[in-house]
């Protein structure tokens, strides 16, 4: 065990030092030189700390004499690096910017509007009744999943159900003032159904012309990939 330690000590302290180059710094190298004094594990791992400390001051000092220019030149390109990263893992895991693609969501969202989405908000806080969300389902056997947006009306052990032109839940009728203006008996259609665990019921603003639980059932509450936060376009 003392052994493998002392060995990955330094060889990190040697992979600091050098890197790819021949040879490293003053002072670094002869912090490099004078491991083999040490004695046990512990020792050397003490060692490895203080020889990396020495190489980033050593490194700290080279920069130093670089002219100003430079040094300014490489902190806003270290800047610049850090920020592309960070708002790419940002617009990958955590919000992204997508376009409505159709009019199912309409007043609430209409064609080509951009709505920002929240990618992982609904997986610490759970997701509510009213909620606008976006998930992938196969609604074709043999096809590809594909991406939707719609209104969550139904969560589990609720019972939807259609009658006289409106969504009734467990009973009671829905109040909706998102939808779309039409005339009270074209607004909804459907079989009454009780929400299994896991199973989500969705349905568009624009009841005439969106494809929803209605056709294709509950959705899976796994399915989901993210909360519309806002509209932003449109």
């Amino acid at each position: 065990m003392t052994s493998r330690v002392r060995g990955a000590a330094h060889a990190l302290l040697r992979a600091a030092v050098r890197g790819r180059r021949e040879r490293g710094g003053e002072w670094g190298e002869a912090v490099l030189a004078e491991f083999g004094e040490t004695r046990g594990r512990w020792e050397a791992v003490r060692w490895l700390l203080g020889g990396l400390r020495a190489v980033w001051l050593e490194r700290r000092g080279r920069i130093r004499q670089l002219p100003r220019h430079i040094r300014i030149g490489r902190r806003v390109a270290s800047v610049a690096v850090v920020g592309l990263l960070g708002g790419l893992v940002v617009n990958t895991f955590v919000v992204t910017v997508h376009y409505m693609p159709s009019g199912s969501m309409e007043p609430t969202l209409g064609v080509a509007n951009r709505y920002l989405v929240d990618r992982i908000g609904h997986r610490l806080t759970g997701i509510h009744r009213g909620d606008v969300v976006e998930f992938t389902k196969v609604i074709e056997a043999g096809s590809a999943p594909r991406t939707f947006v719609k209104r969550v009306v139904g969560l589990p052990g609720d019972t939807i159900e259609c009658r006289d032109g409106k969504v009734w839940r467990d009973g009671s009728p829905l109040d909706e003032p998102y939808l779309w203006g039409v005339a009270e008996e074209d607004r909804t259609e459907c079989a009454t159904v009780t929400l299994r665990r896991g199973e989500l019921y969705v349905l568009g603003d624009h009841r005439l012309v969106s494809v929803d639980s209605r056709e294709y059932g509950p959705i899976d509450e796994d399915s989901v990939r993210g909360r519309m936060l806002v509209r932003i376009h449109g």
